[in-house]
């Protein structure tokens, strides 16, 4: 006989669930994948009927990034299109919108404006949130709309899709603040870090998944994007990006090339530091494959090693066996982890080295999860109780 709670969990996964996700990312080719893509399209792929919803752009979209506005207004503009079975993705672009400056006194200012802007969402978000099984709300500027879609659905269940510390990417404070009266209201809260539970408010029914790896995409032949013999490492992502370590790396060891993808670089370009900018994550995969070395180099405080268990790249860079240079302020235990001063370093020669030298061994995956197993898991904890 069964066990009650298996019994919930398999009833749970064969359920189609209608699923809105409301999120600041893209749903774009050529535009990288956060967590939120990858266990999108796997709940996609395991029936439910999912409509990714990208909020916290608008006309002013196009000053700041000018492609990625002119991308959505071609595509996705206040409407929904079909990107891939059982999975839509739409943008709600109006004239202008709230947003989180950074700047002190405009973030007093904002306050007014999110709680404005999240007043209110259009037609096509407003049907599907309509009659939703569960809407998913990600960490960031989709938070002021908590109250708008509780009261256009107040039967769904909702999902805090939580990523990061808003203090660290940013946000203005009175996203704190909807986030603090917001946690205990919802259903679940999914993080990727035992670290970042601890620093939320108060409340809210904390689940831990961690992240994963989409195993297909790296277990695919693919041929190397290097030259051969040559000595190569990787950074993909731009958060908290530590652009002195990389250039001290660079000039420490002038045989390596170093592919940085994701963030931008602002000082002298060393001749072996290459910078694509943000690019599509499939053709970023083979990179990672075949690189030498993993980086990690974040920029940050004892306040932010959540970042160790939360980041994408630890495990993608582990599922394909390379050693990671990385701060010795985070508390990863693996043992391709090799740690650097984070604050005056003087042996970048020698950590290269050591990197350069450590096995690639296939031990170095185990217990990595995929996102067919995070995607279920993150479904089954949004109903469960």
């Amino acid at each position: 006989m069964f066990h009650h709670k298996a019994i919930q969990e398999t009833i749970a996964a064969a359920t189609p669930r209608k699923i809105v996700i409301l999120t600041s990312h893209v749903f774009l080719p050529g535009y990288r994948k956060a967590s939120v893509h990858f266990v999108a399209q796997n709940w996609a792929e395991q029936g439910n009927q999912v409509y990714f919803t990208t909020v916290g752009h608008s006309w002013l979209t196009y000053a700041k990034d000018r492609p990625r506005f002119l991308a959505l207004s071609a595509h996705q503009a206040n409407h929904f299109e079909l990107v891939r079975q059982n999975l839509w993705a739409g943008a709600y672009l109006p004239p202008i919108h709230a947003f989180s400056s950074g700047n002190a006194v405009l973030d007093r200012l904002s306050e007014g404006a999110f709680r404005l802007y999240g007043s209110y969402l259009p037609k096509f978000a407003r049907e599907q949130i309509a009659d939703a099984d569960l809407v998913v709300i990600e960490s960031g500027s989709a938070l002021c709309f908590f109250d708008t879609v509780h009261r256009y659905n107040p039967e769904a269940r909702l999902l805090y899709f939580c990523r990061d510390l808003l203090k660290s990417v940013g946000a203005a404070s009175v996203l704190e603040s909807i986030q603090e009266r917001a946690i205990p209201q919802f259903d679940t809260i999914c993080v990727p870090s035992r670290l970042l539970a601890e620093r939320l408010p108060a409340g809210g029914n904390v689940r831990f998944i961690p992240q994963g790896v989409d195993a297909r995409l790296f277990d695919k032949k693919q041929p190397s994007p290097y030259p051969a013999g040559s000595r190569n490492a990787v950074s993909v992502g731009n958060m908290l990006f530590d652009e002195d370590a990389v250039a001290a790396m660079a000039a420490a060891a002038p045989e390596v090339t170093f592919h940085i993808f994701g963030a931008q670089w602002h000082g002298p370009l060393p001749a072996n530091v290459v910078i694509y900018g943000e690019r599509d994550f499939d053709s970023i995969v083979p990179y990672i494959r075949h690189a030498d070395i993993g980086l990690a180099p974040y920029r940050m405080t004892a306040g932010e090693v959540y970042l160790s268990e939360s980041s994408l790249k630890l495990p993608q860079y582990s599922y394909c066996r390379l050693p990671i240079l990385m701060p010795d302020l985070i508390p990863y235990t693996g043992k391709n982890a090799i740690t650097y001063r984070l604050d005056g370093e003087d042996d970048w020669r020698g950590k290269i080295d050591a990197a350069l030298a450590l096995p690639h061994s296939a031990s170095l995956r185990k217990g990595i999860m995929t996102w067919h197993d995070v995607a279920r898991q993150t479904l089954e904890a949004a109903f469960e109780g």
